[in-house]
Order: structure tokens, then C-alpha cells, then sequence
């Protein structure tokens, strides 16, 4: 004799499997300190550093500001806790980032232009 499975069981056993499955993906989420565009130098521009270091640069950072919102969108990893948005002359500013991207798909979160936390950044 073969016996049913009631639906509410059905619904439990599908709740549970989704559960288990989705454990394993794995998201990073970083707040965000600030935006900035790039400003390319001349060539044998230098600049001090906070420590009292002499070093040539490449690029200003000027801090900028974009639109409130949710974007897909793909970042390569520049220098600890900064990483360029691939194909625009956008930089990101983490706190706390250990992630060696490299043209890696992300959601960045615009919550604002001021503040402390500019929004997150989920890896």
C-alpha cells in the first residue's frame, strides 16, 4: 500500500532543499566611502604623500557624484580598496574590501552622495 504525501509536506521539503542550495552562494557586501573620476596627469607629475613620500602619479582622483540607485555593473580591483568601473572612468572607494577582482560582475547600491556610507558594493 502506497501512501500519500500531504502537500504542506511537499512545501516543507521544497522550502528546506531551496535553503540548503542557496547556503552555498556565497555574497560579500562592502560599504562604499566615496566615488571619484580620474584626471589623467602630464608625465613627471609627482605628488607628497601623507608620510612625506615623493611619488610620481598618473591620475587625480576628484570626488564625484552619481544618481541614486541599484546598477549591475563590472569592477577590476586598483589598489586596496579602490576599484575602477571596467570600460568608465569611474573609481570606487571600499572600506574593508579584500576582494581581488578583475573584471568581476557586481551590484553596486547608490544610497547617496553624502555622508559616511555612500551605499554597497556586493561581490
Amino acid at each position: 500500500m502506497m501512501r500519500r504525501i500531504k502537500p504542506i509536506t511537499k512545501i516543507l521539503c521544497c522550502c528546506i532543499t531551496f535553503i540548503i542550495c542557496t547556503s552555498f552562494i556565497s555574497t560579500d557586501e562592502y560599504d562604499v566611502r566615496g566615488f571619484y573620476s580620474a584626471v589623467e596627469t602630464e608625465s613627471g607629475t609627482k605628488a607628497i604623500t601623507s608620510d612625506g613620500e615623493i611619488n610620481e602619479i598618473t591620475h587625480v582622483l576628484v570626488p564625484t557624484k552619481l544618481k541614486e540607485g541599484k546598477y549591475a555593473i563590472s569592477v577590476t580591483r586598483k589598489a586596496k580598496d579602490l576599484y575602477k568601473v571596467d570600460d568608465k572612468d569611474i573609481y570606487i572607494e571600499t572600506r574593508f574590501c579584500f576582494e581581488y577582482a578583475s573584471s568581476q560582475d557586481v551590484i553596486l547600491i547608490i544610497e547617496s552622495n553624502s555622508g559616511y556610507t555612500k551605499g554597497k558594493i556586493i561581490f
